[in-house]
C-alpha cells in the first residue's frame, strides 16, 4: 500500500495560494488530516551579464522581516509556461532580456507543507529591454562577480535557500 490522498477541503483561498486540509491513507491504513499550503509555481532566474557578472536582486520579504539579497524570482501567472514567465521575470526585475535562456533544473521550496515548486534558468546575453516592476516591488539590482557570489555562499552570507539552490545547480557551469 502507498500514501495516498483520499480528499482535500479548502481552508482559506488567497491570490497566490491556498490552505487545504487533506485527508490521506497512510500506507498502514490509517487515514489522518494534513495541511497543505497549494502555491502557484515560479520561477527563479540566474542572469549573467557579458562581462561576468550575476544580477541579484535586494527586496524586503515579509516572511524575513528584512532585505534580502536574491537571485531574480517571480510567481508564475495562472497558465503561463515557465519560459515565458523566466523571461517576463528577468525583464521585471533587472531590465534585461536574454537571448540565450534555458532551464537547468527546479526543486520544492518545502515539500513537507507546501507544493510550490520552482523552475530554474540561466539567462546568458543579456540586453537592455525593461518591463515595468510589479506595484509592490521596489528592487535595488546587485551585480555581483562569478567569484564574489560563490565566496558570499560558501561564507553562508545568503538567508535565501532559493538562491543558494540555484547556484549550485550552474556552479560547475559557470564558475571557472
Amino acid at each position: 500500500m502507498e500514501t495516498k490522498i483520499i480528499g482535500s477541503e479548502i481552508k482559506y483561498q488567497a491570490h497566490i495560494f491556498k490552505v487545504s486540509q487533506l485527508t490521506v491513507q497512510l500506507p498502514d491504513g490509517r487515514v489522518r488530516n494534513y495541511d497543505m499550503i497549494e502555491h502557484n509555481p515560479a520561477v527563479m532566474i540566474i542572469p549573467v551579464t557579458n562581462d561576468g557578472k550575476i544580477l541579484f536582486v535586494e527586496q524586503f520579504r515579509m516572511g524575513a522581516n528584512k532585505q534580502l539579497l536574491e537571485l531574480p524570482a517571480g510567481v508564475l501567472n495562472k497558465g503561463e509556461d515557465p519560459l515565458a514567465g523566466a523571461v517576463r521575470e528577468c525583464r521585471e526585475e533587472t531590465g534585461f532580456e536574454s537571448k540565450d535562456i534555458r532551464r537547468v533544473g527546479g526543486f520544492f521550496m518545502t515539500p513537507g507543507y507546501c507544493n510550490e515548486y520552482i523552475h530554474v534558468y540561466l539567462a546568458r546575453d543579456l540586453v537592455q529591454n525593461p518591463l515595468p516592476q510589479d506595484a509592490d516591488e521596489f528592487l535595488n539590482i546587485v551585480p555581483l562577480t562569478i567569484e564574489e557570489a560563490y565566496r558570499r555562499a560558501e561564507n553562508a552570507v545568503y538567508e535565501d535557500v532559493k538562491t543558494i539552490a540555484a547556484l549550485l545547480m550552474v556552479q560547475r557551469e559557470i564558475r571557472r
